[in-house]
């Protein structure tokens, strides 16, 4: 998959939401697993699969940080990195 670039210069995985990312990649994840692509082909998908990664990664991150600036924001005193297990 080519990655276009609108008029602004960000490409479209840049601009694609998390929850479009996570479903691109769990569909390369299920053309790999099936095992009925070409090599070339299944090294393309794991490639593509790898920017979606990225993408995701990215959106948690900013999302985390997010949660800790309203945590710091409401408690009025000082930021704590956001724990999945609380």
């Amino acid at each position: 998959m080519v990655q276009n670039q609108d008029q602004s210069g960000q490409s479209d995985l840049e601009s694609m939401s998390f929850e479009s990312a996570l479903a691109s990649l769990e569909g390369i994840v299920r053309a790999l697993e099936a095992g009925d692509l070409s090599l070339d082909v299944a090294i393309d998908q794991f490639q593509q699969g790898m920017q979606f990664v990225r993408v995701c990664r990215e959106k948690l991150h900013a999302a985390e940080q997010k949660v800790e600036l309203v945590l710091a924001t409401e408690a009025g005193v000082t930021t704590r990195p956001f724990d999945l297990e609380e």
